[in-house]
């Protein structure tokens, strides 16, 4: 095949929600491109939550990972940027061999691309720069356009390994109705500007491939869920439908792009990645680190110290400031004097100051096993002698150590339900000096089924109950994440039965369609073949 392609990515939906909005009619301009051409689902599956889907799409392979980087010697912990990834180019990184223009995916600017790349105007990213090539045309995106709507509300921070200044989108709390509901607001605003830079960019040239992706999507999903799908805060007012317009606002902001995209180019749209609801913040960011000081330390409470003698207490609606700060006043007194408050962190320019894991850093040398800062699922690390820079578990213990961690999780419960709060923990490696680039030494896996705000554990007592953070997650551990992708053009069949494959299969399928071959470095097929 030899033709052109536009291609534009969802990021973060869920799937079967979109399926059922297709089915209702609600979606009409995705419908038509899949009634004019070809269908089906794309897999990609992950270990364990944290798993990138991002690496898999721009690799064009799996490439595997956490996504995070520990330095042993010095306890510094961070997670990789995708702007600065450097493992492998991404698959539209074509040389003078084709123009390419890439609108908003969360990569790293390529020499290798002949046209137009941005990346950062927005996005769902923890934290991003605002980057373009030319350099020059960022700026001018700006300011004809405007910027992101999230930036309303913006902290700086700073890249652990440059040291440059990157900016991250501060969450309302979930608890603050209307503040959700102007969040939403916003994303429909950031569609609908992200509609216009799209037929922008497309009128400035003759591209070969075009890529442009909704990462508001993603944001939609972390955030609105409750207000109109099953979740402990679901307003008792009824529901409301924040989440579904949205989505309608980027089916709109599509339809609009298609309409502007010329007879010989063909269109493919995808999504990535796969959002539900989210029980799982809280255990993951909070109550497995408090869990491993008390285990560490004979008990002693740092945070949200409970009382597991005495029936949880009903979950509360009056937490209106930001997360972060809404934890941050459960501390105890002896947590106040031994944990970083997420305030220092900020000031640090610390991107990882929302997580209370990242508050027992400084405790981290003199801790025999502590959690690394994630989403969702949790990390363990051993403070390993001869690893670590203060090592304290010999490496003969390593084994042990993690056999007693394991039981000690298998023994905690979800305080609500009384039921187990682990489903299963992960060992990484069954040395401590194998496989280095891979942080944790456990991934813990939360059992989902109920939500969870607190922990009790026969030994340490009870941890909780806590604020929830955000409503909407990412898909369990050890499952397939289930895609959309649809095509229509001239190299495009019609009317076939659907096409399915692996996530690694859309790039392949792009280069396919403009007549690059495949290089030898990705696994992916072209779904059209």
């Amino acid at each position: 095949m030899t033709g052109k392609v536009v291609a534009i990515g969802i990021d973060g939906p869920n799937s079967a929600l979109l399926d059922e909005w297709l089915a209702q009619g609600l979606m009409p301009n995705l419908a038509s491109i899949a009634a004019r051409g070809v269908c089906g689902n794309v897999t990609h599956t992950k270990r364990f939550r944290n798993e990138r889907c991002w690496d898999a799409f721009l690799a064009g392979r799996d490439v595997g990972g956490t996504g995070s980087a520990f330095v042993p010697q010095s306890y510094v912990y961070f997670n990789e940027s995708l702007q600065r990834e450097d493992r492998y180019e991404p698959f539209f990184a074509l040389g003078d061999a084709r123009r390419v223009c890439v609108f908003d995916f969360p990569a790293t600017i390529s020499s290798q691309v002949n046209g137009i790349q941005i990346a950062g105007w927005g996005s769902e990213l923890n934290a991003v720069r605002a980057v373009s090539q030319p350099a020059p045309l960022m700026a001018e995106i700006v300011a004809r356009h405007g910027a992101d709507p999230k930036l309303v509300d913006v902290v700086n921070v700073r890249d652990a390994m440059t040291g440059e200044v990157e900016k991250s989108y501060v969450l309302p709390s979930l608890y603050d109705r209307p503040a959700v509901l102007e969040f939403g607001d916003r994303l429909r605003e950031s569609v609908r500007r992200r509609t216009e830079i799209c037929l922008d960019l497309l009128g400035r040239g003759e591209w070969d491939l075009f890529m442009a992706l909704f990462p508001e999507g993603h944001s939609a999903n972390h955030m609105l869920w409750h207000l109109e799908r099953p979740h402990p805060l679901t307003p008792p007012e009824g529901s409301d439908q924040a989440l579904k317009d949205m989505f309608q606002e980027i089916d709109r902001g599509i339809g609009r792009i298609v309409d502007a995209v010329s007879p010989e180019q063909n269109v493919v749209v995808f999504t990535i990645d796969h959002t539900g609801v989210n029980n799982m913040d809280v255990p993951g960011m909070a109550l497995l680190p408090e869990l491993l000081y008390r285990w560490c330390f004979n008990g002693r409470a740092a945070l949200a110290e409970g009382d597991a003698s005495r029936p949880v207490q009903a979950i509360r609606t009056d937490f209106h400031r930001h997360w972060k700060h809404e934890v941050w006043a459960l501390r105890t007194p002896h947590g106040e004097g031994v944990l970083l408050s997420p305030g220092a962190l900020e000031a640090q320019g610390d991107p990882l100051s929302w997580s209370p894991a990242a508050w027992y850093r400084t405790c981290w040398p003199q801790m025999r096993a502590f959690a690394l800062p994630s989403v969702g699922d949790g990390y363990v690390r051993l403070n390993v002698k001869g690893r670590e820079g203060s090592g304290l578990v010999e490496a003969d213990e390593f084994a042990r150590t993690l056999d007693a961690l394991t039981a000690l999780l298998a023994q905690t419960s979800n305080p609500r339900t009384g039921l187990p709060l682990v489903k299963r923990v992960l060992r990484m490696r069954e040395m401590p000096f194998e496989s280095p680039d891979i942080p944790p030494d456990l991934v813990v896996c939360w059992d989902d089924d109920a939500p969870a705000d607190g922990l009790d554990c026969p030994q340490l007592g009870r941890i909780g109950p806590l604020p929830y953070f955000r409503s909407g997650g990412h898909v369990s551990h050890g499952s397939a994440v289930h895609n959309i992708w649809m095509a229509c053009g001239p190299q495009v069949p019609g009317g076939g039965k659907p096409r399915s494959g692996l996530l690694e299969d859309i790039p392949a399928t792009l280069l396919d369609l403009i007549g690059v071959e495949l290089p030898a470095t990705m696994s992916g097929r072209s779904l059209l073949r």
